[in-house]
Parts: C-alpha cells; structure tokens; sequence
C-alpha cells in the first residue's frame, strides 16, 4: 500500500477529532442534535485551518445511516464513501475552474432532483469567492429557497469578495488561525502514534513555522521526518525551516544588556556563523523581546535563562529594542548590504537606551547646564564644536557694532574664569539683563556730556551687571533655609513647590515631583509619597535626576526614596489647581456682575459661556 501523507491519514472524521475550531463544533453539533438545521452554511478562514474537513463532516452526520447526529457512526456505506470521496450525493465543485454562469447553471439543473442514496443533496462549493458576478446572480434564487432535500455548504478564504446577497442568506462560520502551541501538542499526539522521536521544541518550532495552518504543520512534519531520518531534532527541524537557534539569540540579548557596543557587534559575528539570514536572525530577536517583556510583567511564567534576562534589562529598554528592533526590519529588506544594516539596528539599540537619554545622577548638571561645553572643549573634536557653536549666542549681546566685541570678551573671560554658572544663569535669564543693555549706551546718543570716555567705561559695568545679577539670584535663593525645619505639614508643601520652580528638570521629572508629597528630610535621604496612580512614571534613573537636581541646588547628597499611597495629598500640582479653580470661579463672578455683560444678556436674550472663561492671572 503506498504511503498516506499525515494531512490525509489524520483528516479528522468526527468533530470531536477536531482541533482548534470549538466555537464552530459546538454551534453545530448543538443544531444537529436540536435539528435546527440552516439550508446554506458559509465557512471562511485562512488556509489549512479545517473548512472543507468540516463541511465534509457535517456532510457525513447529514447523510449517516444511523440516522442525523452529531456523532456519525463512521462505518456504514455512507460514512465511509464520504471519507474516501466517492459518495454520489455529495457534490465538491471547484469554483476556481468553474468560474462562468454556464457551470453554476449546469451545477443547479439537478437541484430539484431528489437525493439517489442520501438523505440529502449536499452542494459543496469551495473557494466560492472564485465564481464570476453572473454566477452569483444566477445562484442566489436557489441558495435562498432551495428545496428541503438540498443544503449547501460553501468555503472560502477571502469572504470581503462575496456579495452581500450572497452572505445574508448563509449562516456564517469564521474558522480562526490554530496557535503554535495547540499545533505543537497535536502533532505531539500524531507522532506517539506514528512512534518517531522527536523534541518538544522542534514541534514548537514547526508549529510557529505552520503560521496558523494544521495542514501546513502536518505538511512542514513530513518534511521534518524525512530531512531527519524518522527523528525530529531541534537542530534539524531548525535547519530545514532556516530558523534561527534560541541560543545564539540569547548570546546577543546578553550582549545589549552588557551595554558595549564592542561586545555586541563580537556577538554577532559570531552568532552570525550559525544563522541562514539577517532577516530570520532579527525575526527571532524580536521573538525573544517579546518573552521578555512579558516575563517583566507576568514573572515566573518563563525559564530561567529569560527571568535573569529580564532582571538584567528595565523594561524600558526592552520596549526600546523592540520598537527599534520591528522598524528596522523594513530597512533591513530595503539595505543593499543586509549585515551592515543588522549592525546598525543593534548599534542604535546600544546607543539610544534610557540609560543615555536618562541623565544619572552625578551627570544631571552637566546635561542640563550649558555652561558643560567649556570644560569638554579639552578633548577636543566634537566639544570644540560646541564651544564654537556656544560663542555666537554671547556675540549679538552688546546693541551697537562698534562695542560689539569689547562687550563679548568679558562674558566669555567670565565663564572661562570660574563663572560659568553665573553666565550661564544670564543667559537663561537673558530678558533681564538685555534692557540695561540697551539702556545703557543710550547716555552715549544724548551727547550732552564728553562722548569719549563714556562708551569705553560703560560697556564693562554691564557685563559685570550680567555676571553679577545671577549670582544676586543666586543667593537670593537661600531664604529658603529657614523653611527647613518646617512647623506644619502646609508650610512643607508650600516649601516642596517653591523649590521645584527653581530647579531645573526635565518634563516627566517635574510632573513626577510636582505630582508627590515631601514626608520627611533626612541628612541624605528625602521620601516622596506619590499616589498609585502616577507609579508608572517613575524609575530609578527618573528618581536619580531628580536627586541630582536637589544635589546641585543644595550642594550635598541626596538620595530620593518613594512610597506610594491611594491619594498622597497636598501636592504642588494639587495646590496649583486648587488655585486654578478659585480664579476661575472669580473670574466666572466677575463677569457676571459686570455691567455691560447683564445690559448684553439682557438686551439680546444671551448668556455667558462659562467654558471660555480664562483667569487673567496664571498658577505655577
């Protein structure tokens, strides 16, 4: 006897052997033991997921001669005639072949025919979505009241081309794509049977490669048994599919998360010895991303190699790589060279991690001052750049082009000399200091006076004006510091918000600080209450910022810890829109009481859109 394929010696004849497709089965099987039976049933679906398989056994519990039930008894005549595709009632057409209105003519000629064996007549057209407009039209008479002997059962994989004539006289079945898994534990059962070895994750594997389709799996499985002599290994399944091997993926996650560009692009050249392609390497990765993601969120429901993975990565790193790792795929299709393209999606995961973009604490200053530039210009190259790029801002400072040179070099000796928080503060500060500026060469235009030695001595006070106006900010801060050992938990909050206008931090970071609450003020250690409700927010590297900014301002160390509540109370943001609210209700009041608006209201029969009324005054 010659060999059966599995996709043919395992077609399953009963719905209970069907895999995958619940929600069809007991539809069915509920209306065959109810005899609630429809004329037409419409079954769509991708490939290889069970629509003619199904047809064919409804077919079989419709014609059974035992009698109609959702459990044919599978060895009388009928039954087994169904199964090997020669029973004289049931008719398979090919819509794909017979595509013109003549076929579908013939085809219904001998609907009003009664069945020769059956109980009934069952049309089976597959791929019907193939048949022309012409024979649409001319089947759907018949398909709405076709006599009681006759049903039809159609399938398709693309439902969007049939009529909507077509779709509101059948009931429709929507078969769904199989998961790798369920796949997996089906053909585990096809092998004991079958008695060849095989390897759990060669199955898994053959059922990702399958994409939703039993019948692929169970075609993909005789290939395996073949490539690998009656055994399915991981490593053959993984080379006659072309995949990529787990292993040498997790050697290139452990390198990102090491963080060294020079160790990763080491980890792909020698991963890249055992892998078919760029392509399935970086589909794999973006796989393996995805596991550890949801092992960050759902922990202990993966191996132990992925829970230390995903100890080792924050998960903002890991949605990072995945969202660069599934844009770069694009680009990798679209590359001339496919390696060098690979080596640039992963330099770019290296290069723009949270932890680069993130100031620690020890760099916040010098992120966010620009006064950085001038130390850095040392080493030359790129901070030379900067520095460059700097001294154009101070240049256009004087008003006037004859002093404009005298009055930039004592800017610049200012922060080249120790100053560069003073000048840099001048120049954030800048609308400040710019009228004295213009206001002082102005004695120079009245000309009542000696005109010579003014201009040369009046340019050098200002810049010392500028110089020095910061820093008189500077220590007007400090007044601060009698508010440290507060009296009332209000005089803290009030405090808190205070100082959070005068530090100078990143947008999430202010929302996170202007979102919590100061409990206590320990020597180095300060605790934030927050509520649950911003915990998403915050991270450590957000909470380090935040400790450096406190450290800059204070000249100390600090060190933020977080304690999370329902509702963390007073907190500025809170303050602020309570503050809001009352000058929004003042504001409402006012223009109530105003006289021109009620003579308005009065005199045309209006009112006063509350929604559009902005307080004059703003809150911090």
């Amino acid at each position: 006897m010659s060999y059966q394929v599995l996709a043919r010696k395992y077609r399953p004849r009963t719905f209970d052997e069907l895999v995958g497709q619940e929600h069809v089965s007991r539809a069915l099987m509920h209306a065959l033991d109810q005899d609630r039976l429809h004329h037409a049933y419409l079954f769509t679906g991708t490939r290889g997921v069970g629509k003619t398989t199904i047809a064919r056994i409804l077919s079989r519990c419709l014609n059974c001669e035992q009698g109609v039930s959702a459990r044919p008894c599978g060895v009388c005549p009928t039954c087994v005639e169904i199964g090997e595709g020669r029973f004289v009632d049931l008719i398979e057409v090919d819509a794909a072949s017979r595509t013109k209105v003549e076929d579908t003519r013939e085809l219904l000629d001998n609907v009003q025919y009664a069945p020769t064996r059956g109980r009934y007549k069952v049309y089976l057209i597959d791929e019907v979505h193939m048949l022309s407009a012409h024979s649409f039209n001319a089947l759907l008479k018949t398909l709405e009241e076709p006599p009681p002997h006759v049903k039809f059962l159609l399938a398709t994989t693309d439902p969007q081309k049939l009529p909507v004539t077509v779709l509101s006289r059948c009931l429709q079945f929507s078969l769904k794509a199989l998961p790798a898994e369920q796949i997996a534990g089906h053909l585990q059962a096809l092998l004991d049977k079958e008695m060849i070895r095989y390897e759990a994750p060669a199955l898994l594997a053959l059922g990702k490669a399958a994409q939703g389709s039993m019948r692929d799996a169970l075609s993909l499985t005789d290939q395996a048994i073949a490539f690998g002599s009656e055994q399915l290994s991981s490593e053959a399944v993984n080379a006659m599919l072309g995949t990529v091997d787990r292993n040498h993926v997790l050697t290139l996650l452990v390198a990102l998360a090491e963080q060294e560009p020079a160790g990763v692009l080491q980890a792909l050249a020698t991963v890249s010895e055992h892998c078919p392609g760029e392509l399935a390497l970086l589909d794999e990765l973006i796989s393996q991303l995805h596991q550890l993601a949801v092992c960050q969120a759902v922990p202990g429901s993966h191996d132990e190699t992925i829970t230390q993975l995903a100890a080792a990565l924050s998960a903002e790193q890991v949605q990072l790589y995945y969202d660069v790792a599934v844009r770069g795929r694009r680009d990798l299709q679209d590359a001339p060279d496919s390696r060098a393209a690979l080596e640039m999606l992963l330099l770019r995961m290296v290069l723009f991690t949270p932890k680069g973009v993130l100031p620690t604490r020890g760099e916040h200053a010098g992120v966010k001052k620009p006064e950085a530039a001038a130390p850095s210009a040392e080493a030359g190259g790129k901070p030379d750049l900067r520095a460059l790029l700097d001294r154009p801002a101070a240049a256009p400072t004087p008003p006037t082009p004859p002093t404009a040179q005298p009055a930039a070099s004592p800017v610049v000796e200012s922060v080249s000399q120790g100053g560069a928080t003073s000048a840099a503060l001048a120049q954030v500060e800048s609308p400040t200091p710019e009228p004295r500026e213009q206001a002082a060469p102005e004695p120079v235009q009245a000309e009542p006076e000696p005109p010579q030695p003014e201009p040369e001595s009046t340019p050098e006070p200002v810049p010392e004006a500028v110089a020095e106006r910061p820093t008189q900010d500077a220590v007007e801060e400090p007044p601060l510091a009698p508010l440290q050992e507060p009296t009332s938990e209000s005089e803290v909050a009030t405090w808190w918000a205070a100082l959070l206008l005068r530090l100078d931090l990143d947008g999430t970071v202010r929302n996170i600080a202007r979102n919590a609450v100061l409990v206590s003020r320990e020597d180095t250690v300060w605790t934030l209450r927050i509520s649950t409700g911003h915990e998403v927010l915050v991270n450590r590297e957000r909470l380090d910022e935040l400790s450096g900014a406190l450290e800059n301002y204070f000249q100390r160390r600090i060190q933020i810890q977080v304690d999370y509540e329902r509702r963390a109370g007073d907190t500025p943001e809170a303050m602020a829109e309570a503050r809001r609210q009352e000058l929004l209700v003042d504001a409402t009041r006012t223009l109530h009481e105003d006289p021109v608006v009620q003579q308005l209201v009065s005199t045309f029969d209006g009112r006063l859109d509350e929604g559009s009324v902005t307080p004059k005054e703003t809150v911090e």
